[in-house]
């Protein structure tokens, strides 16, 4: 057999595989995704363009809500949008004072309000506001949960 009879063949089995595996069904999606954003919990890693001190600012990510906590307090809103955008109703708040945290957990709570988007990319999620992004990674670990009790207890200091 010729070279280039050997290159057809071997050309035409390469063709006929390629365009079997094109008929494949994908799968469903998944309940869990929601617009291409994964549904499920988040840690906040970074904010206004910088890390933040501590991985004790969540977010979880239902099919029409969104909830979670602040150094002090927790927060929930209905996402009146369709993900990946976001429209959130006023977020309602525990209201607990939160002494030397209150800062950034107003300013987190303020670019939450306002965003308008998600975008989820190799196990980041982002958060766009007009003014910044909110930087998410994938999964609450329980020892955020011990360092948010305490940040909660050296809030009142």
């Amino acid at each position: 057999m010729s070279r280039l009879a050997r290159f057809g063949t071997f050309g035409a089995l390469t063709a006929a595989t390629l365009a079997l595996a094109a008929c494949e069904q994908t799968p469903p999606p998944s309940p869990d995704d929601r617009g291409f954003i994964p549904g499920g919990d988040y840690a906040l890693v970074g904010m206004d363009g910088a890390t933040v001190p501590l991985r004790n600012m969540t977010l979880t990510i239902a099919e029409t809500t969104v909830s979670g906590r602040g150094p002090c307090n927790g927060y929930g809103a209905k996402n009146n949008a369709e993900l990946p955008l976001v429209q959130l109703s006023p977020l309602q708040t525990t209201n607990v004072p939160c002494g030397k945290n209150a800062t950034i957990e107003n300013r987190f709570f303020q670019v939450l309000q306002s965003a308008t988007e998600m975008e989820y990319y190799g196990g980041v999620l982002k958060v766009k506001s007009p003014q910044t992004w909110l930087i998410f990674e994938r999964g609450v670990t329980g020892t955020q949960d011990q360092v948010t009790a305490l940040d909660q207890a050296r809030a009142g200091q």
